[in-house]
């Protein structure tokens, strides 16, 4: 079997082999994105910046944080829940849900954020696909459900970190080195008895 390399990030090299499987080994930050109180948990970002991870983490309030706060169409400031709750957003979201369930919920699902360069140059489709995270010999199942900025690599959602063992906070938690991720290009994730749709870029 041979890999092809499809990137280097921070040094960290993402393999893709002939069976599709795609890989790479190092740290984990841990993503608070797609959190808006669907389980009744927090939400990840607040206007008074108490939420889950700080609202510099989702680029607010400089321009990019339309990539990862949704935005209110009559204000065009980031949409509120009335209690000063901010929804964000992941790059998986359920067509036709309302805000409140559309995006994927890191607190309750174990979910991998993958380089945008890694999902272009992956053979097969990335988002929704199913995904697998070991840490000192222990794994779980996972979905892909978002992309990160371009330089960086390796981010985990609340839920994921929770059960891993890993300091699950989005402002302190994370791990430096010692997780595997990998990730089936083209094969739908089932997480929590949820089978995931396969998204393209487009």
């Amino acid at each position: 079997m041979s890999s092809n390399p499809l990137a280097t990030v921070k040094g960290i090299t993402v393999l893709q082999e002939d069976d599709g499987r795609v890989h790479w080994q190092g740290g984990a930050a841990v993503d608070a994105d797609g959190s808006n109180g669907q389980n009744a948990n927090p939400f990840a970002y607040r206007k008074d910046d108490t939420g889950l991870d700080a609202l510099a983490n989702a680029g607010y309030p400089n321009k990019s944080w339309r990539d990862v706060l949704v935005a209110d169409p009559q204000t065009g400031k980031p949409k509120d829940d009335g209690n000063g709750n901010w929804y964000s957003k992941t790059t998986y979201e359920w067509k036709g849900r309302p805000v409140e369930t559309r995006y994927v919920d890191s607190t309750a699902v174990p979910y991998v954020v993958v380089n945008p360069h890694v999902r272009m140059k992956a053979e097969g489709i990335v988002i929704g696909c199913k995904a697998r995270l070991t840490y000192k010999q222990q794994t779980i199942d996972a979905v892909v459900a978002d992309v990160s900025g371009g330089g960086d690599i390796g981010e985990i959602s609340i839920a994921a970190a929770k059960l891993l063992g890993i300091p699950a906070s989005p402002r302190h938690g994370g791990v430096n080195s010692g997780v595997l991720f990998e990730i089936w290009p083209d094969q739908p994730a089932i997480v929590n008895g949820e089978t995931y749709a396969l998204l393209g870029a487009g």
